[in-house]
C-alpha cells in the first residue's frame, strides 16, 4: 500500500513502517506524523504521560515492562516491611539500591551493552558512582548538611548561603559532572542512536545517586541501633527509593541524549531545551526540598513537590526521545524481524506496521537478528 503521509510503498498495516504515521488518518496529517498520542518506544501510551518504566527502560516490550513493575513493587513492599519492623538501616540500604539494581538487570535483559558489559557498566554506573563519591565527599568537607545523628535528610535552620549552595550551585555542578562517564565511553560509535545515549546517561546518573546517598547518610547509619521506632522515616525512604534516583538518572540521561544528538549533527532547540530542563528540574527539586524542610512544612507536601518535578522531567525525556526515535527510525532499511513490543513476525523498516513501535528502540539482540531484504513483497 502507499502511505498517506510519506508516499512510500509499504507493507499493509496500521502504521507506516517508513515514517511511523497512523494510516487512514488523512484528515489529521500533522497529528498522524508527530504521533504524540503514540509514544514511539511504547505506542500504547501518550507521550505526555509520566510513566517511569517505559521512560527509563525504553528497550523493553510490554511483557518485560510489567515484570519490572512487579519487581519494583515487591522492592517497595520489602522496604515498607523493614520500616514497620523497625529495621530502618536495612530499609535505607534497600531503598538506595532498589532502582540501580533493577537497571543493572535491565541492561542485561536488553543487552544494551552488546559484547562488552564490563566496559559499558564500568564507564556508566561505575564511573557515575566514582564521580558521585568524589564530589559528595568534597561537598561534605566544605559543608555538612547532616551534622546531627537522627533523621539524616532534615536539618532545621539552614542559612541563606547554605541554601543557595545546596539548592543552586551544587545541582548545576552535578549536572555538569554526572554525564562525563557516559560521554567518555569507549567505542561510542557502536551505539549511535539517541536511545543509547539516554540509557547510558541514566546508568551514570544512577551510579551517582547511589554514591551520593550513601555518603549523605554515612554519619547517621553507624549511630542507629539495629531496631528503632519507625517514626517519620517513611518520607525519607520514599525520596531515597523513588524520587532521588529518578531525578538524578533522568536529568543525566537527557543531557547525554542531547549530546548524542549533537554528535549526529541534529542538535535543535528541542535538545538544547532538554539540557536546560535537566538543570532547572534539578535546581527546583533541591531548592524546593530545602526550602520546604526549612519552613518545617508537612513532609507529605515535600514528597508532592518532588513528584511534580520528577514527573515533569520524565515527560520532557519522553518528548525528546519520541522525536529522536521518529527521525532515526525513518532511515532504517527493510528487514525481517520480530517486534519486541507485540511479538509479531514482520517485514519492516523503522516501525512495526502492527503496533507502531520504533524499532531503533528494540533490544540489541533483536537488532542483530534482523534479516535484511532487498524489497518489500507485495
Amino acid at each position: 500500500m502507499r502511505c498517506d503521509h510519506c508516499a512510500n510503498d509499504v507493507p499493509d498495516g496500521v502504521f507506516c513502517t517508513r515514517c511511523g504515521a497512523d494510516q487512514g488518518t488523512t484528515g489529521e496529517l500533522s497529528r498522524a506524523k508527530t504521533r504524540r498520542h503514540r509514544y514511539a518506544a511504547h505506542p500504547t501510551e501518550h507521550v505526555v504521560q509520566p510513566s517511569v518504566f517505559t521512560t527509563i527502560f525504553p528497550h523493553l516490550g510490554q511483557q518485560k515492562i510489567h515484570e519490572f513493575r512487579w519487581a519494583f513493587a515487591v522492592g517497595l513492599a520489602g522496604i515498607l516491611v523493614l520500616y514497620v519492623a523497625g529495621l530502618v538501616t536495612a530499609a535505607i540500604l534497600v531503598a538506595i539500591f532498589l532502582v540501580p539494581v533493577l537497571y543493572l538487570i535491565y541492561l542485561y535483559e536488553a543487552q544494551v551493552y552488546r559484547d562488552e558489559p564490563a566496559t559499558v557498566l564500568g564507564f556508566t554506573i561505575g564511573g557515575g558512582a566514582v564521580t558521585g563519591l568524589v564530589l559528595t565527599l568534597i561537598v561534605r568537607a566544605l559543608y555538612n548538611p547532616f551534622p546531627n545523628v537522627g533523621n539524616p535528610l532534615h536539618n532545621a535552620g539552614i542559612s541563606v548561603g547554605a541554601l543557595l549552595f545546596l539548592g543552586l550551585t551544587l545541582p548545576v555542578l552535578q549536572e555538569a559532572l554526572k554525564p562525563l562517564p557516559a560521554l567518555f565511553l569507549p567505542k561510542r560509535s557502536e551505539f549511535p542512536e539517541t536511545v543509547d545515549g539516554l540509557v547510558f546517561g541514566i546508568a551514570a546518573g544512577l551510579g551517582f545517586s547511589v554514591a551520593e546517598s550513601l555518603v549523605a547518610i554515612s554519619s547517621a547509619l553507624p549511630a542507629l541501633p539495629a531496631h528503632v521506632t519507625p517514626g517519620n522515616w517513611i518520607y525519607d525512604l520514599a525520596t531515597l527509593a523513588i524520587f532521588q534516583p529518578l531525578l538524578q538518572s533522568s536529568a543525566t540521561g537527557m543531557v547525554v541524549a542531547a549530546v548524542w544528538r549533537y554528535r549526529r549533527g541534529r542538535l535543535a532547540r528541542r535538545e538544547a531545551g532538554g539540557v536546560a530542563m535537566a538543570v532547572i528540574a534539578h535546581v527546583a527539586f533541591a531548592l524546593g526540598t530545602q526550602l520546604l524542610n526549612d519552613v518545617a512544612i508537612a513532609q507529605l507536601f515535600v514528597l508532592v513537590w518532588q513528584a511534580v518535578v520528577v514527573g515533569s522531567l520524565l515527560i520532557y525525556v519522553r518528548y525528546l526521545l519520541h522525536h529522536a526515535l521518529l527521525e532515526e527510525a525513518a532511515h532504517m532499511g527493510y528487514a525481517e524481524t520480530i517486534c519486541p513490543n507485540c511479538h509479531m513476525h514482520i517485514v519492516a523498516s523503522g516501525f512495526c506496521p502492527n503496533c507502531g513501535m520504533a524499532l531503533t528502540a528494540a533490544p540489541a539482540a533483536v537488532k542483530r537478528a534482523r534479516k535484511p531484504v532487498a524489497a518489500v513483497k507485495s
